[in-house]
């Protein structure tokens, strides 16, 4: 009985060690843009999304989402900011509460890390080099609101896993509402169960969609529609493997699609070789390589891999520091100066970025495949 109290009192304590370090990490995050945002420091070091002119403006922060403004995000992520001015009254507000929430998702999505890890007996010690002090949580923790998704990844990773089935759906559908790539893991999931479950699984994802989208649908179409035309319309950012094409949006367009539709379809025919996890990063990996968009903190889709399959340290720390390069050479070429020379760094520093993600995605499916062969 006195070993069971203290395997419980250990595992209560890493997890209150967890919410502590993930809350540090968070506020240092958090400490970095509003330095920038207060002119501390330069605004090409302590940029974020979150405090970008757009998301500042009060006049702007006013408007009801999908219905008075266009909003570039899913409805999740346009109301958590909306909601953050509302309860937040002023810029200061924003920011604090901008900070809380992200932190309290921050800390949800590692703690049912640390849960997965445990309960499916994977080394509970990973959760802190590949996401506590990741690079990425540390720079990317209150950056953007990607952080909202991930934790919708996770716990419909952590449900999945549970055999719960209708609330991995769930969490897919807050995730696609949040910040549209969870869903990729959805078709996966839909492989793996019978056909009964897939169907109320859809029906699930269905719902969430619905009632979170059809009354801006109904109400203003052209608004709600924005979100996703403008992605569609946009060019490929400069720190994404497509800018180096100099390609149109059009072709560029066609081109990713196809090359991820293919490539995903070849892992849904070949399901069976591969764990529902295996799965869940391939399909985050090709969006990464194939999507035209891919900003630096879209690193922290991953992390969660990290911890809990096999990881390449090598690997990962390169795609850590490469990106990190990435971010801060195209931060400053947007605020500072774009000189060629400097344009020519970010070019190389994204190829590089590149290389090792097709690293990663050889070695779970090619490699994998030799050792299981």
């Amino acid at each position: 009985m006195m070993q069971f109290a203290k395997a419980g009192f250990i595992n209560v304590n890493k997890k209150y060690l967890i919410v502590v370090f993930v809350f540090i990490v968070c506020t240092l995050s958090f400490a970095r843009s509003f330095l920038g945002l207060a002119g501390i420091i330069p605004w090409h070091y302590g940029y974020s999304d979150v405090f970008n002119a757009d998301r500042i403006n009060p006049l702007n922060a006013q408007k009801t989402p999908y219905l008075e403004v266009q909003i570039e995000y899913p409805v999740i992520t346009g109301f958590f900011i909306y909601l953050m001015w509302y309860f937040g009254k002023s810029l200061l507000g924003y920011a604090l509460s901008t900070y809380a929430f992200l932190t309290i998702y921050a800390v949800i999505a590692a703690i049912y890390l640390y849960k997965f890890a445990r309960e499916s007996d994977i080394d509970g010690k990973k959760i802190w080099p590949f996401f506590v002090f990741a690079p990425s949580l540390l720079v990317f923790g209150v950056y953007n609101w990607d952080i909202i998704a991930v934790m919708f990844a996770v716990l419909a990773i952590y449900f999945f896993k549970k055999e719960k089935f209708l609330l991995a759906a769930l969490f897919i559908g807050l995730g696609f509402n949040a910040k549209i790539f969870p869903v990729v893991f959805l078709p996966f999931m839909l492989l793996r169960v019978d056909f009964k479950k897939a169907i109320k699984m859809i029906l699930v994802f269905a719902l969430v969609f619905l009632a979170l989208n059809s009354y801006f649908i109904i109400n203003n179409l052209d608004n709600w529609k924005a979100t996703y035309t403008f992605h569609s319309s946009r060019d490929p950012n400069i720190d994404s493997i497509w800018h180096l094409t100099g390609l149109s949006a059009v072709t560029i367009n066609l081109l990713s699609s196809f090359l991820f539709i293919l490539a995903y379809s070849y892992f849904l025919i070949r399901h069976k070789r591969y764990s529902i996890l295996e799965l869940c990063l391939i399909s985050i990996l090709l969006l990464l390589l194939f999507a035209k968009v891919f900003s630096p903190q879209y690193i922290l889709w991953l992390l969660p891999f990290f911890v809990i399959l096999k990881t390449n340290k090598a690997a990962f720390y390169s795609l850590e520091i490469l990106n990190l390069i990435v971010l801060f050479l195209t931060l400053y070429w947007m605020f500072k100066g774009s000189t060629n020379v400097l344009l020519i760094a970010i070019s190389l520093a994204v190829l590089g970025r590149t290389l090792i993600l097709a690293f990663v995605l050889y070695i779970k499916t090619v490699r994998h495949k030799s050792i299981n062969s």
